[in-house]
């Protein structure tokens, strides 16, 4: 029940660091959440395969179903999961975890034994408000046809993952659940698509349900590899258990200033005295949530706090670290792991949290 990512000419290694995420791809493994119901829209847009966090539609990731041949694809949805191992009705627990078994089958079994026996154990968990589609294959990611009253079970049972810790180089953790509010289909794709808005048809695409054991799959790519980056970052680096500031040294004045550009580029100035580095900021790789959510760790003095800016080409990477003196910070601006410094000084932690905060 491992991850399988598609096929890429020049694969990246993924980024092994935890990422906080309430929407979006989930790009660890998903084994603590197998087997799970997946309510979903076949099809993602770059945005929902991109998103991490928001405040308004949290709980809608994006899985894909691993398809097969020499270069293996990904066939992505979005929607709610609700991990099986986490329904409060033992008999439908119990009996749903069974199915991922009969999937694979016995040496002799044929699809139409494996799907008699699925089918039974759907019955008696559902009491026949969910099927298979008929021309469903059955594998680790199948769809499934609801009957009217099943999201009043789904409802009285069921809870929906809602926030993550997502690791692309490990695994998917569960940090927050949340009952399944919808007691009809009609009220979930009210609630479903009064968030998204119809197709560019002018229509509601339909919510499928699907029973997800095996066979999920992530998109391998530059985007992947950036989305990866997203949030902030705690560096491992604690100049302040070997070092203090030399007596004497003054602080450095530090200045942030913003330049919108054309394209809906833009760059950030940072400057400390006479030094200044200049960070292209990308509309693709949108760094504003987290340049906000850094200031706010830097004023409330939550540190070391970090985070990269992707410049589609190159990496910025951003860090402040303690000193000995709680109102001094060592700001850092550098590339390659930390290898090319472009700007470093110490700062007055206070100053540098008003001066994000002006802009």
């Amino acid at each position: 029940m491992t991850l399988c990512w598609s096929k890429n000419d020049n694969p990246r290694v993924p980024r092994d660091r935890e990422l906080p995420r309430n929407c979006g791809q989930l790009l660890g493994q998903l084994d603590e959440l197998l087997p799970f119901i997946y309510i979903a829209q076949y099809g993602a847009s770059d945005h929902d395969l991109g998103a991490h966090a928001t405040d308004v539609a949290t709980g809608l990731f994006a899985v894909g179903k691993q398809t097969g041949g020499d270069r293996p694809g990904v066939a992505f949805r979005v929607g709610l999961v609700l991990p099986v191992h986490r329904c409060r009705d033992e008999k439908v627990r119990t009996t749903l975890l069974e199915i991922p078994a009969l999937v694979n089958g016995t040496k002799n079994s044929t699809l139409s034994d494996r799907r008699y026996a699925v089918q039974a154990k759907l019955d008696s968990a559902f009491d026949g408000e969910l099927m298979i589609e008929d021309r469903e294959d059955l594998d680790g990611f199948f769809a499934l046809k609801p009957g009217s009253g099943l999201f009043k079970r789904l409802h009285e049972s069921f809870d929906y993952v809602i926030s993550v810790l997502d690791n692309p180089a490990g695994a998917v953790h569960v940090t927050e659940t949340s009952t399944f509010h919808w007691q009809s289909y009609g009220e979930l794709m009210d609630w479903y698509h009064g968030l998204r808005g119809p197709s560019r048809f002018g229509t509601w695409s339909p919510l499928t349900p699907f029973y997800v054991c095996d066979d999920t799959g992530a998109l391998h790519s530059y985007s992947t590899d950036r989305w990866g980056r997203q949030g902030l970052i705690k560096p491992a680096e604690e100049p302040s258990k070997w070092f203090v500031i030399r007596p004497g040294l003054p602080n450095a004045n530090p200045v942030v200033r913003f330049e919108m550009e054309e394209y809906v580029w833009a760059k950030l100035h940072l400057t400390l005295d006479a030094v200044t580095v200049s960070i292209r900021l990308s509309d693709v790789f949108d760094p504003f949530p987290e340049l906000v959510a850094w200031g706010r760790e830097i004023d409330g003095g939550d540190l070391p706090i970090g985070m990269e800016i992707d410049e589609e080409g190159q990496i910025a990477e951003l860090s402040v670290l303690r000193t000995e003196n709680p109102a001094r910070v060592l700001l850092r601006v550098a590339r390659d792991h930390g290898e090319d410094i472009l700007l470093e000084g110490i700062v007055d932690r206070a100053t540098l949290a008003s001066a994000l905060k002006s802009e």
